[in-house]
């Protein structure tokens, strides 16, 4: 086959599914096709590749090491195509308004409020991305960006913030005591973490607290996503490190109480890049204005 020429692309997810269950049998029924069709395919796809892909021994088909490698590529290929194929789907619904928004926003602030936005915008189609995949505005398409990120995430676009993060110290109940000697110093407590724009040794060093020695300021378990970190602190696991706005639906549960009356005013902040233009552009600005004044006004959290 020339270098420059692709195989046949129909004959892919076939190869793919027998390759993956090692049965042309299984993989027509897969797919909804004969097993003769199937057979084809891989016959067409080896001709087209100049190579063997599977071996015949009695009924069952094996990769050749050709085949193996051609599979991962052949696997990797379509995962990325059918995810391509998924994120088409606001795009067939005329309201919708994509949003990415960091986990910490996402699952603490705005799931809590969903109710409510709900109501008020019942015209508005939601799709909220908050996987913490780097966003390239060049190639995403999307009409909301929210992150706590130092630097905004650096979009290059026009942004303004929309929340100030002012930052405090939770435990569980029952760890509420311990935990307050431990930040003056005495005994000591398991801290979690996470990765977000705070640190626990820019918080003792903004409140002038003697760090922790040794490797208690860094041991314990680090999370990607606010909503677990708080998960696992109202479990009892240790204390975290939150912006007051993300931890409130714990503390309005019961499950974390404050930790002593220190808050760190305007640790972070929470900014938005707001990308109106062509589709949905009335839901989009309908969206980014109900944000602003759910952030300005403290709406509390719907029960």
């Amino acid at each position: 086959m020339a270098r420059d020429r692709l195989p046949p692309l129909k004959s892919l997810e076939g190869f793919e599914a027998a390759a993956r269950l090692g049965s042309f049998a299984a993989a027509a029924q897969e797919l909804g096709l004969t097993q003769s069709a199937i057979s084809h395919q891989v016959r067409n796809l080896e001709e087209a590749l100049g190579h063997a892909l599977f071996r015949r021994v009695y009924r069952q088909v094996v990769l050749t090491d050709a085949g193996r490698d051609f599979h991962r590529t052949v696997r990797d290929m379509l995962k990325v195509l059918r995810g391509g194929v998924s994120r088409l789907a606001p795009y067939r619904k005329a309201n919708s308004v994509i949003v990415y928004a960091d986990a910490g926003f996402a699952g603490c602030w705005l799931q809590p409020r969903l109710p409510r936005l709900m109501a008020d915008l019942p015209g508005m189609d939601l799709w909220l991305d908050s996987r913490g995949l780097a966003v390239d505005f060049e190639t995403t398409e999307l009409d909301i960006f929210l992150t706590d990120a130092p630097d905004g995430g650096d979009t290059g676009l026009p942004s303004e913030t929309l929340l100030g993060l002012d930052y405090a110290v939770y435990a569980a109940p029952a760890l509420a005591g311990a935990a307050a000697g431990f930040l003056e110093g005495r005994g000591a407590v398991p801290l979690l973490h996470d990765e977000g724009p705070v640190d626990w040794a820019a918080w003792f060093a903004h409140f002038g607290f003697a760090m922790p020695g040794g490797d208690a300021l860094i041991a314990g378990p680090t999370f990607t996503a606010m909503p677990a970190l708080l998960g696992a602190a109202a479990d009892g696991l240790g204390l975290a490190l939150a912006a007051q706005g993300y931890a409130a639906p714990w503390v309005a549960r019961g499950e974390l109480v404050p930790v002593g009356d220190r808050i760190w005013l305007g640790a972070a902040q929470l900014t938005m890049v707001v990308r109106a233009k062509g589709r949905g552009d009335a839901h989009v600005h309908a969206l980014a204005d109900w944000l602003r004044a759910a952030a300005a006004s403290g709406q509390p959290i719907d029960r």
